[in-house]
């Protein structure tokens, strides 16, 4: 009778003890849930962070925090389960959007409806990212009920990129789905971010019209080791934003349906590579200036300004190895670019007949390419053909020009020639 006894003793502890290492979470009131008053909306929680941090007539002193037992009811959209993000879900309301950044992860998932009790919730932003911060979940969260239909929001470019009168773009932190984009031709073939040393990455991605956003990935996704697809479709992500910048989020990789797979003949990412890489060439028809390669924010560029404290006069030349193009179907030839500050413009060029020495001997044909406007925005150059330049030897040049008194920074990337 007594070891019967101890047995059950000991069955009852091993129960207890693994109950106690899952994560908690209250259950709904049974009673009647507080007045209608005591609940917000999204919305409402935008026009207070506006209020106290935006339009105030003078500058807060410290951090908003809700006080009273106000609550927010919603579903969540995007969970930490791929490792793309991190102590964070988004959520939404009949009213918007807006990202919980936790205290302690784990736990919930997409489409579960939650109440959030508001109260000691600091109210802020992280980039210009709106954000109920340090929410504990143990604490501040019930599980209303799980499974909900969560559907994205169909949007374009220009609605992502629109920002309204707080500099903020109007679907931020909401699920959205976005068509006819693919990644920028030097992503392709890349991975989303670096698995090894654990980095997150930007890679770039651009609609039919040459504009661009931003889809920036951890290093800790299940996903960050997966090659970036070469074909043009549909994503599935949460819109967010750092500072000016749209950024977007996968939830998982399942969400990238791409359907048309053609890849680049030849490219040119800067990625893992040096600006000599290749066949690429350096060549100064006047002066010291060179392209070189630098980085900002994971991504990796080619790069050249005549600015060393003070102006030099240059025209430096930075020209492709000889393509064989002869038997391609609709060659074309697309790159991205950036720039800032005034001075002459860059020239993109191509040729058949150069082979070596002073570019300015040989033939080159001016491209006339889309071409940044200023303000370090990147531009897509647009889908150029080069069916009248089919050769053995098909070159193409990026010719850059400085003077003693001026000269832009310039930086290129994602240079890449497909065929059919």
């Amino acid at each position: 009778m007594e070891k019967t006894l101890i047995k059950v003793i000991i069955v009852l502890i091993v129960v207890l003890g693994l109950t106690s290492c899952k994560k908690k979470f209250e259950e709904p009131d049974v009673k009647a849930p507080p007045a209608i008053s005591g609940y917000i909306k999204i919305d409402s929680i935008f026009k207070t962070f506006d209020a106290y941090y935006i339009t105030a007539s003078t500058a807060p002193t410290k951090l908003f925090k809700f006080s009273g037992d106000v609550n927010l009811e919603c579903i969540v959209t995007a969970d930490e389960t791929s490792g793309n993000i991190y102590k964070t879900v988004f959520v939404e309301d009949a009213t918007g959007a807006i990202t919980i950044k936790l205290l302690n992860g784990g736990g919930l998932n997409v489409g579960d409806k939650i109440r959030v009790n508001l109260n000691g919730v600091i109210l802020n932003n992280y980039g210009d990212m709106v954000q109920l911060d340090s929410v504990n979940i143990e604490k501040s969260i019930v599980k209303v009920n799980s499974g909900n239909l969560v559907v994205p929001t169909k949007v374009t470019f220009n609605q992502l990129l629109s920002l309204n009168g707080m500099g903020r773009s109007p679907f931020q932190s909401r699920l959205v789905v976005i068509d006819s984009v693919e990644f920028a031709a030097g992503d392709k073939m890349e991975t989303f971010a670096d698995p090894i040393r654990r980095y997150s990455l930007d890679r770039f991605l651009f609609n039919s019209f040459g504009d661009a956003v931003i889809l920036r990935s951890s290093g800790y996704a299940n996903f960050a080791g997966a090659a970036i697809p070469c074909g043009k479709g549909t994503m599935t992500v949460i819109a967010g934003q750092y500072n000016s910048d749209v950024q977007l989020t996968l939830r998982n990789y399942n969400e990238v349906k791409m359907t048309n797979t053609r890849c680049p003949f030849i490219i040119k990412s800067f990625n893992n590579e040096g600006v000599l890489s290749k066949g690429w060439i350096n060549y100064r028809v006047l002066g010291t200036i060179d392209w070189a390669s630098d980085e900002y924010n994971g991504q990796k560029f080619g790069k050249i300004s005549n600015y060393v404290s003070g102006n030099i006069a240059c025209e430096t030349w930075y020209i492709s190895p000889p393509m064989n193009i002869t038997n391609a179907t609709n060659p074309t030839l697309s790159f991205i670019s950036a720039q800032n500050y005034t001075g002459p413009a860059l020239k993109v060029y191509v040729a058949t007949d150069y082979n070596s020495g002073n570019p300015n001997a040989a033939t080159w044909t001016d491209l006339n390419p889309n071409l940044s406007t200023g303000s370090w925005n990147w531009v897509s150059s647009g889908v150029i053909s080069l069916g009248s330049y089919k050769s053995v030897n098909t070159r193409i040049a990026f010719k850059y020009t400085g003077t003693s008194s001026s000269g832009p920074t310039w930086e290129i990337d994602d240079i890449a020639v497909y065929t059919e």
